[in-house]
């Protein structure tokens, strides 16, 4: 990768966000090497990846190793639901050519994918919900540790670049990428859209994102439509962090009433059963749903706030305490998607009084 001086200047590193996690990690779920890194989480994981999440790892990535370049087209997002919304209302044309990488593979893929090939709006959408669900199992309950991980490593190449500036940043690559001013060399590298061996920045900024799931060589993502060029490097490379990462709370218990599978497909899984948790535990705290639905602090936090935007369930504060509880919405949506087998659910007396009937 050759730089021009004004080029160097405009080098930067950032963190992509939970949808870029989690197309890497949906590769990262095809591969057989880094077992030391990433065997526990592929064991744990790739049994909860189902419906259209296996035809959606397909597609997106190989374990040959292409991907699909969502990088550039969605930049950075510091949350799924932002990283969708891009994704989705993205030039069509622009989803054609990102998507076109697919058609020179010969993997066969599901019916419906010919659709998002040819950017089919509905199709798309039914990719991203595939890419929701995804995350819900591969990258949420882990984001938390994640993010903080990887916010970790952009304060350590910053600091570098601060102190040496761009060329001691460069330099704390090796030996995943060797710099030898002016040309950034990576060993291993095996491109699917860059042929040659030389690759010309052309006047865009250079993007440095560190990934946990990306390894053990970094990967290009240059579309002539993207104003930057994203390499994506790996940014965990020890099994004791690793073991810190996926390691899920002593203390973790998962919702034990069933989720009705209706319910599961409109909101997602995770998503259903934090509903379910504030539905059989009014008045939890943002902790103790964490807890009972098997999942981080800070993915409880994102959604019960988004099943709040919906108008499914209410926030409270007692002092500083804050308190999730159903809403009358939300109690109509669980008792008419099949929770009969689960009983069917009240509000508590108390709240009934307190909240108003639902809207028209």
């Amino acid at each position: 990768m050759h730089f021009t001086a004004e080029e160097l200047a405009r080098v930067k590193i950032d963190v992509l966000g939970p949808l870029a996690e989690t197309t890497l990690s949906l590769w990262n779920l095809q591969r057989r090497d880094g077992q030391s890194l990433f065997g526990g989480w592929r064991a744990r994981t790739s049994p909860l990846v189902t419906g259209d999440g296996p035809h959606t790892a397909m597609f997106l990535s190989s374990p040959a190793g292409w991907l699909v370049d969502l990088f550039t087209l969605v930049g950075a997002a510091g949350s799924i639901d932002e990283g969708l919304e891009r994704l989705l209302s993205a030039p069509e044309g622009r989803l054609r050519d990102e998507f076109a990488v697919c058609s020179a593979t010969s993997r066969r893929r599901a019916q419906w994918l010919s659709g998002v090939m040819v950017a089919d709006r509905q199709s798309v959408q039914r990719l991203a919900a595939g890419l929701q669900n995804c995350h819900e199992v591969a990258v949420a309950p882990y984001w938390g540790r994640i993010h903080h991980h990887l916010d970790g490593e952009v304060a350590h190449r910053g600091r570098l670049m601060v102190r040496g500036g761009v060329s001691a940043l460069l330099e704390s690559l090796r030996p995943m990428a060797m710099w030898k001013p002016p040309v950034l060399e990576i060993p291993g590298y095996r491109p699917l859209l860059h042929p040659t061996a030389d690759f010309h920045l052309g006047g865009r900024p250079l993007v440095l994102a560190p990934s946990v799931f990306c390894g053990p060589v970094p990967q290009l993502f240059a579309s002539p439509q993207a104003d930057s060029v994203v390499m994506v490097y790996p940014a965990l490379n020890h099994p004791i962090d690793a073991a810190g990462l996926w390691a899920l709370p002593p203390d973790t218990r998962r919702v034990d009433a069933p989720v009705p599978p209706a319910l599961s497909a409109l909101l997602g899984r995770t998503r259903a059963v934090v509903l379910c948790v504030i539905a059989d535990h009014p008045a939890c705290t943002t902790t103790q749903l964490a807890q009972r639905a098997g999942i981080s602090p800070a993915s409880a936090s994102e959604h019960a706030a988004t099943l709040r935007r919906a108008g499914l369930t209410t926030l409270t504060r007692e002092r500083k305490t804050a308190l999730h509880a159903l809403s009358h919405l939300g109690l109509t949506l669980l008792n008419s998607n099949g929770s009969a087998s689960a009983g069917t659910r009240t509000l508590p007396p108390a709240r009934q009084q307190s909240v108003g009937q639902p809207s028209a």
